[in-house]
């Protein structure tokens, strides 16, 4: 029993010490960083005489310039963030066209072995089964390689595309910063 009153005697001193916070805050004159309240900027500017306010309009003036100008470096950013991503891909589209000339040469090799096995082959050389296995092992490989060089090509056509949209992309870009 006697922690119940302690327990509703401390949620009294609290409430009450919120309570006189809250009255304090709220007295006429004081604010809550001590200081009296003043009238707006702007209202009490209004009544500065219009010979005095050159500095304020040059001020304005160098506030305007100074975000235009923060503007177009954030367009030039972005610009230059586009032509670095459009090299990327141009790197990419080169490193796909390094692969597939790879590939054609590998494709080209195996055409060349399977075109001697057949000739073997066909000349009644060597053992026709192992002839016929090894031909045909030959043919599976170029089959592959020929789905790699597919592969290849459709990955260089996206990224052709992407390069493409970029470009276009930048050219809008930069045509919007000239005429800034």
């Amino acid at each position: 029993m006697q922690r119940v009153l302690i327990t509703i005697l401390a949620f009294f001193i609290v409430f009450a010490f919120i309570g006189g916070c809250s009255t304090v805050q709220k007295m006429p004159g004081m604010s809550k960083i001590a200081s009296p309240k003043k009238e707006s900027d702007d209202g009490l500017y209004r009544k500065v005489p219009a010979s005095m306010r050159a500095d304020v309009k040059e001020a304005e003036f160098d506030l305007k310039r100074a975000k235009a100008n923060a503007s177009l470096a954030e367009k030039k950013l972005k610009l230059a963030e586009m032509k670095k991503e459009r090299e990327i891909l141009e790197n990419k589209y080169a490193k796909y066209n390094t692969n597939l000339a790879a590939v054609l040469v590998k494709k080209a090799d195996i055409r060349v072995a399977i075109k001697k096995m057949e000739a073997i082959d066909n000349s009644n050389l060597g053992n026709k089964e192992d002839n016929i296995n090894r031909i045909a092992s030959l043919k599976t490989k170029k089959l592959s390689v020929e789905s790699d060089a597919i592969e290849i090509k459709a990955d260089m056509d996206t990224t052709q595309l992407r390069i493409k949209a970029l470009t276009k992309q930048i050219k809008t870009h930069e045509k919007k910063i000239k005429k800034k």
